[in-house]
């Protein structure tokens, strides 16, 4: 049956017939077992159904011929409500997906993962020219070696672009991009739209548009161009070389690109556009109502980073929120400028750190205009600190004094409403509302980053969100509705959304409202209080009996049950005067057999809790509580590694996790674990410590039922008012 397909399929190729078909792969029933075949058949209009199937598709695929314009797209997607894998593992090193001069092609649902080993390849990479393709929906995860990137697309043809391009909705993860970039357009590239991606966890840039790089598109005018790069995400784009300056969303040397609402964090630097090549020059980019945060280096950075090396001109940079970025402290601050001409900045919401560094401009800008901004910082207005063109400024009015800049900017609290939570949006009474430029003019079609009006007043606010007004009886996004008035009940309640259970309002009918319809939370799915003594989760892995009382969850700090326990061990806990000298070291030693896989995904998503819990009178008492989140950085480096033999190492000598210092957990029959802290951070309660019948240390996987644990029964083998050790058996 499957010949019969195929040679059907063939002869409508060899006889130029246009029709559409949809083919299955699927490891029995369908059309074809294996991908590739039924894309060696497809002709414009057909599409190809994947189905998920028990072992991965071990295949790397190249699109033979294309759609076109009349009979439509060669379509590659995953079966309806399926997520098919295509798995590299095993195979020689190249790209995954490869569409190479292809155009009308789609690849849509993929799960692709494990191109191992390989040095210049993609998860999925499009090549010289076309028209019309269209990445959607695929997860692109574990490219690994170096230059291992999740989406690339080269245009290298220096007379045909790649155009109408269409990347959305993506998620690339856990990839060795460097020295490239995990999503990266690069050459003859226009008309554009990289939009709604999730990009994280990669060694290198996050997503970037590019042109100048001659082994790419030997015509330097030949530039990623007319195309935006809207509504993604890039969280941890770090750079494993040159000192960690990688940007989560990165224009060098493109030109006529609008890049907006993005939200980019825990990078080395937040947005930045440059000029990386010689006589290059990155122009009229729009880059506009993003918001940049907790990035380590800097937040919004642009110009050519060096004087012989490319330029940045007229380009704009407005109404975005750049908030707490340079948490390593590296001096750059909120604002970084480099070699630069004819910009603007303008309508910005700036808020520094506590060290209070704003702007960073050391040499070459020139003829920028920065005005109409919002700043603020975690320090006093006169001991922040700025530099323009090598000249140093401490306080805000001789920054403004000595540069002529932000003339129009008052430095002052915005009132966010909780920028700890991510919650970036202006709170009642802002004073960023209404402060930016009174010439501003929306560009058509321009939002705020929740999709409102950009302007809903007499002058545009400063940074992403432009507030609106509950109860003025007009509805902007996010409400749900506005009735003019404040009153709960009516249909549109309060907060402007609609009268229901799980809007946040107690309304007739309810006895509580949280905010959502979850069971488990003291409050149910149809807003009444869960009963006294219901399950539920207080957050605190230190508390192993939560409950719910009067529809509050609490807990009662406990041991948890069921932990993996080892044949012998030992503790030494130390609480001094001067705190610096406090030391705190766990060994657990041929402990229950403990796989690799159990430890989880410390470098990106497991985090750790110890517990260490002393009794008295037989009633658990928490003595320390310490969590080491996953993904942690600890300076300018990942605190968390995976080592060969599969053990997982946590190294922080600052402690800065509650005094924790070190973790290393080897895995095997039997396991074992060392645990370490010290310093100020070890917040150890009062010793000594009772012991009545037992102390016992915990350590728990924060996002699954697993521990693993050490009872110390009395009597110990040395307790005092300042030290605690003790041994098993």
């Amino acid at each position: 049956m499957r010949l019969v397909v195929a040679i059907s399929a063939l002869a409508c190729v060899l006889g130029g017939v246009a029709r559409a078909t949809t083919y299955t792969v699927a490891a029995s029933g369908g059309d074809f077992t294996t991908i590739q075949a039924a894309l060696d058949v497809a002709v414009a209009g057909d599409t190809i159904q994947v189905r998920r199937k028990a072992t991965p598709y071990g295949e790397k695929l190249v699109f033979p011929r294309s759609g076109n314009a009349s009979s439509g797209f060669i379509s590659l997607e995953a079966y309806p409500g399926e997520q098919p894998v295509l798995d590299g593992t095993g195979l020689p090193a190249g790209d995954m997906v490869l569409i190479d001069t292809r155009s009308y092609v789609r690849v849509s649902g993929l799960e692709i993962r494990n191109d191992l080993n390989v040095h210049d390849a993609s998860g999925i990479r499009v090549l010289g020219s076309g028209a019309h393709v269209e990445l959607l929906g695929n997860d692109i995860h574990d490219i690994r070696g170096a230059d291992a990137m999740g989406i690339t697309v080269y245009g290298t043809d220096p007379a045909t672009p790649i155009s109408d391009l269409v990347i959305d909705g993506n998620t690339i993860h856990d990839c060795d991009p460097a020295h490239s970039e995990a999503l990266a357009l690069n050459g003859n590239v226009t008309s554009f739209a990289v939009t709604n991606n999730v990009v994280r966890d990669v060694n290198n840039i996050g997503i970037v548009m590019i042109g100048g790089e001659k082994d790419i598109q030997p015509d330097q005018t030949k530039v990623a161009r007319s195309g935006v790069c809207r509504g993604n995400t890039v969280i941890r784009a770090r750079s494993v070389y040159g000192g960690g300056f990688a940007g989560g969303i990165y224009v060098d040397g493109g030109r006529d690109i609008v890049v907006e609402h993005n939200v980019v964090t825990q990078s080395d630097l937040g947005l930045e556009v440059d000029a990386e090549n010689t006589g290059v020059v990155a122009s009229n980019v729009t880059v506009r109502d993003n918001v940049l945060y907790a990035n380590e280096k800097a937040g919004l950075v642009f110009g050519g980073f060096a004087a012989g090396v490319g330029r940045v001109k007229n380009c704009t940079f407005e109404n975005n929120t750049v908030y707490h970025n340079d948490t390593l402290g590296a001096g750059f601050g909120e604002l970084w400028i480099q070699y630069a001409e004819d910009n603007l900045v303008r309508n910005n919401l700036f808020v520094a750190t506590a060290q209070g560094r704003l702007v960073t401009s050391d040499a070459g800008n020139v003829n920028t205009t920065v005005d109409y901004n919002l700043w603020w910082a975690d320090a006093a207005a006169g001991a922040v600190t700025a530099t323009w063109n090598g000249a140093a400024y401490t306080g805000y009015a001789a920054y403004q004094a000595g540069t002529g800049q932000d003339a129009h900017s008052p430095f002052v609290n915005p009132l966010l409403v909780n920028p700890a939570a991510a919650d970036f949006h202006l709170g009642p009474g802002s004073p960023a509302i209404d402060v930016g430029d009174p010439a501003f003019v929306a560009a058509a079609g321009e939002t705020d980053l929740d999709g409102a009006l950009r302007v809903n007043g007499p002058r545009v606010d400063a940074g992403a969100d432009e507030a609106t007004t509950c109860g003025d009886g007009v509805t902007t996004p996010p409400e749900q509705c506005d009735d003019g008035n404040a009153v709960d009940g009516d249909g549109c309640d309060s907060n402007c959304t609609v009268t229901a259970c799980g809007n946040g309002i107690v309304t007739a009918g309810e006895q509580c409202d949280d905010g959502n319809t979850a069971a488990g939370d003291c409050c149910s799915p149809t807003c009444q209080l869960e009963p006294n003594g219901a399950a539920c989760d207080d957050g605190d892995p230190c508390t192993n009996v939560d409950a719910c009382t009067a529809g509050v969850c609490t807990g009662a700090a406990a041991p948890a049950t069921g932990c993996r326990a080892a044949r012998s061990g030992t503790v030494q806990l130390r609480n001094t005067t001067p705190d610096k000298k406090d030391v705190l070291v766990w060994h657990w030693k041929q402990g229950a057999a403990t796989s690799a896989a159990e430890l989880g995904a410390p470098t990106t998503t497991t985090g750790y809790a110890l517990c260490v819990y002393d009794a008295v009178g037989g009633v658990p008492v928490l003595r320390l509580g310490a969590s080491l989140p996953g993904g942690a950085r600890c300076r300018s480096k990942a605190c968390w590694k995976v080592l060969g033999s599969g053990a997982v190492k946590y190294a922080d000598r600052d402690g800065a996790a509650h005094g924790v210092t070190g973790l290393l957990f080897k895995p095997g029959a039997p396991a074992s674990l060392t645990l370490k802290g010290k310093g100020g951070h070890l917040a150890l309660a009062p010793f000594p410590l009772a012991q009545q019948p037992a102390v016992t240390l915990q350590l728990k996987r924060t996002d699954a039922p697993l521990c693993w644990e050490s009872v110390f029964t009395a009597p110990a083998t040395h307790s005092d008012g300042a030290q605690f050790k003790d041994k098993l058996p």
